[in-house]
């Protein structure tokens, strides 16, 4: 019997940022991807689901998905998780792209530095594929069959590569990992609706 779980909120900020929640449904373990803008929601649905919150990933450090983690850390006591080249953005408005929404969203220091390699938590095993494109310390969680692609990877398209740090050229080869992954991978992104790498393999322009 499957005994992981998978819970999905949206974070209704400036922009519609997808958190998820990866759980195991017996010990209510649980990791939460991207906390996104709204704190309440994530408490809210960890409460529902009776959760126990172990750790706190981001994917990359743009506000729509890190404005929750402080709030999100102190209320579980629970450490965040970014890539090492992403740490910058965590406490710099003008690079989480914050000013731009006029606000000024600084995230306290990370305690976990990702990786590209496998995790292990109490519950479940995940890797860490670094894929910069986006921002340079981008990074996907692969959990089983699941993706979760942050804004590497949306349903028929890719995530902006004009923001800091971004670039075409990085994101072309980021592409080429996500695009061995088995076809039957379901992808979960950082924004809009989910998909399969199979189906982005025949629809998704950018990864033929």
């Amino acid at each position: 019997m499957m005994t992981i779980q998978r819970s999905h909120i949206i974070s209704m900020g400036v922009i519609e940022t997808n958190c998820f929640l990866i759980y195991n449904e017996f010990t209510k373990g649980c990791i939460i991807i991207d906390a996104g803008e709204d704190a309440q929601a994530v408490i809210d649905k960890v409460t529902t689901l009776d959760l126990r919150p172990e750790l706190l990933i981001n994917t990359h450090g743009h506000f729509d998905h890190i404005a929750a983690d402080d709030i999100i850390r102190e209320k579980y006591k629970i450490p965040l998780a970014i890539h090492e080249l992403e740490v910058p953005l965590l406490s710099d408005p003008y690079k989480n792209a914050s000013v731009m929404t006029e606000r000024d969203v600084k995230i306290k220091n990370a305690e976990i530095l990702l990786q590209e390699k496998e995790y292990k938590a109490s519950f479940c095993s995940y890797s860490v594929i670094h894929t910069p494109g986006h921002t340079l310390g981008s990074v996907c969680i692969a959990a089983g069959k699941w993706l979760f692609s942050g804004d590497t990877l949306f349903t028929g398209s890719i995530g902006r590569t004009d923001f800091p740090t971004g670039s075409m050229s990085m994101m072309k080869k980021s592409l080429e990992k996500l695009k061995k992954l088995d076809k039957d991978t379901e992808v979960f992104a950082g924004h809009g609706t989910f998909t399969t790498i199979g189906n982005e393999l025949a629809k998704n322009i950018y990864l033929r």
